[in-house]
């Protein structure tokens, strides 16, 4: 059965090749012009920065939500080991979503001035 998947795979993308080729050497295949919003490296750019935003902000509400999570857990331990042990493990969590939302912040400025480079 596996066989049987992987050869009829197999023969799809070769013809899938063979149809792109042949239509390419015929002259009817033509790259067509960007008409899309990205056409600059600008545009690029700022795409990046918009999505490393959502990240950032995705990170800062999850650590706000670990660090009260964490806090909950603290407070309800009771001075069982075992609790205290998992409220430090989320605290560790949170911490480290702070540390990749300040990263994704500054991402954009980063890839910004190596792509500007003069």
């Amino acid at each position: 059965m596996k066989k049987l998947i992987s050869g009829t795979i197999g023969i799809g993308l070769f013809l899938n090749f063979a149809v792109v080729i042949a239509a390419a050497g015929s002259g009817f295949a033509s790259i067509p012009q960007p008409t899309g919003p990205i056409r600059t490296v600008q545009n690029v750019l700022d795409l990046i920065q918009k999505i490393l935003l959502w990240v950032s902000t995705a990170f800062w509400l999850a650590a706000g939500a670990a660090t009260l999570y964490a806090a909950y857990l603290y407070l309800t331990a009771a001075g069982n080991d075992e609790r205290t042990k998992k409220a430090k493990q989320q605290l560790l969590y949170a911490v480290i979503a702070i540390i990749i939302a300040i990263m994704a912040a500054g991402l954009p400025i980063l890839i910004n001035s190596f792509l500007n480079k003069t």
